[in-house]
């Protein structure tokens, strides 16, 4: 019997991101031979997948799970959405004491907000509307070949399935609102204090869900001035404009600021090279050797691994090759 990837394995690809694990193996042989291997401690901040490596992890999660099954293991069909009206508001907020937001993500129109409180944690995560069917037929097979059509809960005040990972880890998906249709994953909790935690979930716009995010999260009317903050100290090409951000997590507007800069120099020196224009590929190759001084990256090299995946692309430049594969790993435009 083929094995079946776990709901485990692949969310902590696509979506969650900030998880630079994926990229950094990818990354992870040296430059040249002479290189010293280095060990660094592991980091548990999480950066932002750029959306091309999410749509390509995303595809996994797209193969309806009876494919992946082996050839003797039951099958059932995608279970049709639970009506529900349209989505009341851009966020799910969690209104209960204790419990503090320390991550949240958007892309490719999904959103993603970690809360925690000790040890427990409680993601919730709004999935593209399309992908219903299939994170049913996902959630139905964790126990695979075992087909669980998930225990009836409220969620947002409408009708859910939750499934359980484990006694303290479980994962609701509620009905599609909008465009959107909720996920909400537990852990560190029994059933009893996952469930009460649902009935504490409510939908919120934008300006109420903002005010209530810790300081240290970004506003939308503070951007602007963030990432002119971020912005000080590189160099720039000729022209570049800075693209709009939806990033409310600093360490993700932090990536994606340093990466759209990285990515300009990257195109610059690729086709510098393609056209044998030496001096312009010595400039691109200075600007993204000048990137271990940026004081965005040398900020958040504190918390995750993100400027280390640029370091290794300049290096690359350095050594006079164009990085394969750059313009997935950074989610160039």
């Amino acid at each position: 019997m083929t094995p079946r990837p776990t709901d485990e394995a692949v969310a902590a690809l696509p979506l969650r991101a900030a998880r630079a694990e994926l990229l950094e193996e990818i990354m992870s042989t040296p430059v040249t031979e002479t290189r010293p291997e280095t060990t660094r401690e592991p980091h548990h901040r999480r950066w932002l997948v750029p959306i091309a490596a999410a749509a390509a992890v995303a595809a996994l999660v797209g193969v309806p799970s009876w494919l992946l099954a082996g050839p003797e293991e039951a099958r059932e069909a995608p279970a049709s959405s639970p009506s529900a009206p349209a989505t009341p508001g851009e966020w799910v907020a969690l209104e209960a004491e204790g419990w503090t937001v320390t991550y949240v993500a958007g892309a490719l129109g999904e959103r993603e907000v970690r809360y925690e409180n000790g040890d427990a944690a409680l993601d919730v995560h709004l999935r593209a509307a399309s992908s219903y069917d299939t994170y049913v037929e996902d959630r139905q097979l964790i126990d695979a070949p075992k087909i669980d059509p998930g225990t009836p809960v409220q969620l947002l005040g409408s009708e859910a399935r939750l499934w359980p990972y484990s006694a303290t880890d479980h994962t609701t998906i509620g009905a599609v609102a909008g465009k959107v249709f909720p996920e909400i994953r537990g852990s560190g909790m029994d059933r009893a204090s996952y469930v009460e935690l649902l009935g504490r979930l409510a939908w919120t716009d934008e300006a109420t869900f903002e005010a209530r995010l810790p300081e240290e999260f970004v506003a939308d009317d503070e951007q602007d001035a963030v990432v002119a903050e971020m912005m000080a100290g590189m160099a720039t090409p000729s022209g570049f404009e800075v693209p709009a951000f939806e990033e409310k997590d600093r360490y993700q507007l932090g990536a994606k600021v340093s990466g759209a800069v990285a990515c300009a120099w990257l195109d610059i020196f690729a086709e510098a090279r393609s056209d044998g224009d030496r001096e312009a590929a010595r400039g691109a190759a200075g600007a993204l050797a000048d990137s271990r001084r940026w004081p965005v990256l040398q900020e958040m090299k504190a918390e995750g691994d993100y400027p280390e995946v640029i370091w290794q692309f300049a290096d690359e430049v350095g050594a006079g090759r164009v990085p394969e594969g750059y313009q997935d790993g950074l989610g160039c435009p």
